[in-house]
Parts: structure tokens; C-alpha cells; sequence
């Protein structure tokens, strides 16, 4: 048994959001990760843990705790293995277009059981909530925001009132940083307004329908054409999606840094990667502005667990 240290990071993404899934599906070419028993969008825990060494890099971090964090560089991989542990981003909140007002953040039932799951392996259970059922046609949402039909996409659900809306909220904006200049009770209220209970099977065919495709195209700089074979369709997550993933720290291998606790190794690391800014850009398309994310950071004490 070893004490190990746990922290979840809320991820809103504020640009268009492409982690790549590999191969062509279907009429997508470059389709987006996916977990494949639901087929709910993620960003794998090997690409979070990617974007966070590559702030690392960005922003210059001491090397000895960078190697101690992350691993050493791959010639020296076999040294030891880092000490920070890196889950899936794990999607919570999905916008969707709505016919009857502004975009809807979705989110279902199951995602809701998985996230309590994921917070209490974390360390971070808080108050037992609960999670209403969600009959199929219908759309809990927070009883100002009722009406005789809600669009979403091209699907028509009746409105009613979700009971516990407001303890949702405040554990959902949790894991969205504030935003410098914009009052936190702004934040609450745009969430209050937005979010949407739907049932599971509706939020799956959203998480396969109404995630954005784009098309691409190379233009010759010679005949100002499409060059052939230049013509791609490619799947992004939209702004304002909201996920979250949960990092562990084991206590630290390397020599420079075993006097370290889990807890002062995780902390030093999140201040290092954050303090400068409450940004991770996570996927590609960087250079085109794509994948830019503002964390929120929910910390526990350290917890045993196995190592």
C-alpha cells in the first residue's frame, strides 16, 4: 500500500476540440476518439497525458521534476516510470443546437452515475445526489426554463422540471474555471439555463449525429484549384463541450525528488503546468487554434491505494 494523491481536471473546451481516432469511418476521415463500448466522445488518457508534457515543455518546468512526473525521455525510459497517473478525459456536458433558443448542454444519466463514480474513486464524493430517471421524449431542465417543446437538433422533447437542477450546477461548475472579468454568478446562471437531462439511448444517437463535421480542402498554389485527393472531412468536438479527467500521483522514483510526498509532487506540478494560466491545448490542429481547453483544478487529500 502506498498513499497516492488524486485531483480531477475540468476540461471546457473554448475552441473546437480534435483528438484523432485513427482510421476512416464510414464518410469522416479523420473521426475522433471515442470509448468503444458506448461510443461517447474521450481524449485517451495517452493524448491528456501527452498535452500536459507538452505544456510542460512549452513553459519550460524544471527538468528534474518534469522527468520525475512524467517519466524519463525515451532513451532513458527504462529508469523509472513517471509518478503521475493520467485517466481518460471523459465527456460530461455536450452542446447541441436547438431549434426553439440558444444551444442546449446535454448530458444523461449515465454520465452523471459515472462522473459520481469517478469523484468518489477520487477522493471526492461530497454529498450523496440524486439522479432522476429520464423518460424517453422528455427533458429535464430547470423550471424557469419550461415550455411546450425543446428542439433539440431535429428531435422534439417535452419539458419538466428537474428537482435537483441547482445541486447539479454547483457540482458541474466545479469543473469550469472561472473566466477573469466574468462574475461567477453569470457562469451559474448561462449553466442554470442550458442544462438538459436527456435519457441515455437520445444522448448516444446525439454523441453520434451531432457532433460537427467540417470539410477541408488544399488549394494549388499554382492553379488556386483543389489539388487531387486535397478534399477531407474531419470530426471535432464543438466548443463549449465539457470533459474531465482524474490524476493520480504515486510517490516519486526518482532520486532527485523521493523526499517528495504524492501530494507536494502533485501540487508542484499542477502549480508548474497552471499558474501562468488555467489553459491545455489538447489535440491537434494547434497551429490553427484548434484544442484549447481552461482547466479547473478539484483537489483531495492524499488516499491509500494500490500502487
Amino acid at each position: 500500500m502506498t498513499a497516492m494523491t488524486h485531483q480531477m481536471l475540468g476540461l471546457f473546451a473554448e475552441t473546437p476540440l480534435h483528438a484523432g481516432g485513427g482510421g476512416k469511418e464510414e464518410l469522416i476521415d479523420l473521426p475522433i476518439q471515442r470509448e468503444i463500448h458506448s461510443q461517447w466522445p474521450c481524449v485517451f488518457g495517452s493524448a491528456m497525458k501527452g498535452a500536459l508534457r507538452a505544456r510542460a515543455d512549452q513553459l519550460g518546468m524544471e527538468k528534474d521534476l518534469k522527468t520525475t512526473a512524467f517519466g524519463p525521455d525515451t532513451l532513458n525510459a527504462s529508469e523509472h516510470a513517471g509518478a503521475l497517473l493520467v485517466s481518460d478525459a471523459r465527456l460530461l456536458l455536450l452542446p447541441v443546437r436547438s431549434l426553439t433558443g440558444h444551444f442546449r448542454l446535454v448530458t444523461c444519466p449515465a454520465l452523471l452515475r459515472r462522473l459520481l463514480a469517478d469523484r468518489a474513486r477520487a477522493g471526492l464524493a461530497g454529498e450523496a445526489s440524486t439522479i432522476p430517471d429520464v423518460a424517453a421524449g422528455t427533458a429535464l431542465v430547470a423550471g424557469s426554463q419550461q415550455s411546450e417543446t425543446l428542439f433539440l437538433e431535429e428531435f422534439a422533447f417535452t419539458p419538466a422540471a428537474w428537482p435537483e437542477v441547482e445541486a447539479w450546477v454547483e457540482r458541474i461548475l466545479a469543473l469550469v474555471a472561472p473566466v477573469a472579468g466574468l462574475a461567477e454568478d453569470d457562469t451559474r446562471k448561462a449553466l442554470t439555463t442550458q442544462l438538459t437531462l436527456v435519457d441515455d439511448d437520445s444522448f448516444s444517437h446525439f454523441c453520434r449525429s451531432a457532433i460537427p463535421v467540417l470539410p477541408h480542402v488544399r488549394i494549388s498554389s499554382d492553379t488556386k484549384t483543389v489539388e487531387g485527393g486535397a478534399l477531407w472531412h474531419e470530426e471535432s468536438l464543438p466548443p463549449d463541450t465539457l470533459l474531465y479527467c482524474v490524476l493520480a500521483a504515486q510517490p516519486p522514483r526518482s532520486e532527485t525528488h523521493r523526499e517528495l510526498s504524492s501530494a507536494e509532487l502533485l501540487e508542484q506540478t499542477l502549480q508548474a503546468l497552471f499558474d501562468d494560466g488555467p489553459y491545455l491545448q489538447v489535440g491537434g490542429n494547434e497551429t490553427t487554434g484548434m484544442g484549447w481547453c481552461r482547466v479547473a483544478r478539484l483537489g483531495s487529500e492524499a488516499k491509500g491505494g494500490e500502487a
